[in-house]
């Protein structure tokens, strides 16, 4: 959206915004708040056809648990075991 735009060019926000003001198009989009404010924010009426969602990063305790969570899945993927101070240590070095 926005990227790569010229004078006169069609981008990509304004070619979805028809779709999605008629309803025909589901979007869901994930930005910094930077380029939201770039892309996003400065044009009104693509603005008005997202819902903006602020998602907090999550603290280390959370981290752990969702790690722990996902711990046999990606075990069993990857054919590793991941122990529970690797668990620990890349939740911490994360933040």
């Amino acid at each position: 959206v926005g990227a790569g735009k010229a004078e006169g060019a069609m981008d990509a926000g304004n070619m979805l915004k028809p779709a999605l003001a008629r309803g025909e198009l589901h979007c869901i989009g994930a930005t910094t708040l930077d380029e939201y404010r770039k892309y996003i924010e400065k044009d009104a009426a693509l603005e008005r056809r997202f819902q903006k969602v602020l998602v907090e990063e999550p603290s280390v305790e959370s981290t752990i648990a969702i790690l722990r969570g996902l711990q046999e899945k990606y075990e069993i993927h990857h054919g590793v075991d991941i122990t529970d101070p690797a668990i620990v240590a890349a939740a911490e070095l994360s933040h």
